[in-house]
């Protein structure tokens, strides 16, 4: 690497789901060039790590599947699939950080930025000081209690690297963790499993929970929260489609959209607390789930789109049947909960 690209650190985005559709409409999961476009707006160096249905959306594309790698190899024969997640799914979001670990370890590159392919990013991370101080940062909300179940069980383990910055040896680390966890201390993983199992709760254990377990091994000072206020007031935003942040309905919201109520200023969106009305700029915008649908109106319009919000109506209510369906609404596990409990009992 030459001392002209030294000190720029590049954002990677891996997206391979061929010409699968996305939650807001349109096949081929179009969302991804919005991210794309938006993050070549602030940045000098953007790659995608795709499959040939979306090599045309970025200049810097290269075919995830040529970074495959040794290591990749040893985590795939040593996961298990301790979730409800398809199968598929829950290793392929592990994928990632092994395929862009051996990217950066074939360029020559010291650090990089995670991007998921359904953000929109707002900031130049070569010129964000705080990253030049950290091994790993992510986005750790404050509250790590798995909902109704008693207080302090900690077993959320919720850390998520929608937006992310590893040095290279951080990510090394990590994919490295990983492998240990599934093979020689799967009984640990197996805490959080057997709960979800027990009471039948959607989830359990995903990247976010190995993330959220590694990030507490780091030496005091080597991992930043993306979640909490810089010293300009700005943080890193996880969900569009949530109110909270690092703390739980932390942001004004919009809730017959289901959405954080934004505001734009010089192109950069913001929003105001609840508590203390402030002013808070968001350097990304993660629009998780059908939140997707929005992002080319906010991408090219700042604003959510209006055949964006009908649809979004028709969504929400085809999950809430969804739900009911599958058992997944907060009453029926409450009452999956207590009903286990009293037959334990």
């Amino acid at each position: 690497m030459t001392d002209s690209t030294s000190n720029i650190i590049p954002v990677i985005v891996h997206h391979e789901t061929g010409e699968k559709g996305q939650s807001g409409g349109k096949k081929n999961q179009e969302y991804l060039k919005y991210c794309i476009a938006q993050a070549k707006k602030y940045n000098e160096k953007v790659v995608l790590l795709g499959d040939k249905y979306n090599q045309p959306w970025c200049d810097d594309w290269h075919n995830a599947d040529d970074f495959i790698t040794d290591k990749w190899n040893a985590f795939h024969a040593v996961f298990e699939n301790l979730s409800f997640y398809p199968q598929a799914w829950a290793e392929g979001i592990f994928k990632r950080f092994y395929l862009i670990l051996e990217y950066l370890d074939r360029n020559g590159f010291d650090n990089c930025v995670i991007l998921d392919s359904d953000v929109l990013l707002y900031l130049n991370v070569s010129d964000y000081e705080p990253f030049r101080h950290c091994k790993a940062a992510a986005e750790t909300p404050a509250e790590q209690d798995m909902p109704l179940l008693p207080k302090g069980n900690g077993l959320k383990w919720k850390t998520c690297a929608g937006f992310s910055y590893f040095t290279r040896d951080g990510l090394r680390e990590f994919c490295d963790y990983c492998i240990d966890m599934y093979k020689n201390h799967k009984d640990f993983l197996m805490k959080k499993w057997d709960v979800h199992r027990k009471y039948q709760i959607y989830g359990g254990v995903g990247e976010m929970a190995l993330l959220h377990l590694w990030i507490q091994t780091l030496p005091a000072g080597d991992y930043l929260n993306l979640l909490k206020d810089d010293k300009n007031h700005c943080v890193f935003d996880n969900a569009v489609g949530a109110s909270g942040g690092y703390l739980e309905n932390q942001y004004e919201f919009i809730r017959r959209l289901s959405v954080k109520n934004l505001h734009w200023e010089n192109g950069r969106p913001y929003c105001y607390t609840t508590r203390e009305h402030r002013k808070t700029y968001f350097l990304n915008l993660h629009f998780v789930s059908i939140t997707k649908i929005f992002m080319q109106g906010i991408c090219e319009h700042q604003r959510y789109s209006a055949g964006a919000k009908l649809y979004t109506y028709y969504l929400k209510a085809r999950g809430v049947l969804a739900d009911i369906k599958h058992g997944n609404t907060k009453f029926q596990q409450k009452r999956k909960i207590r009903q286990h409990r009293n037959s334990a009992s």
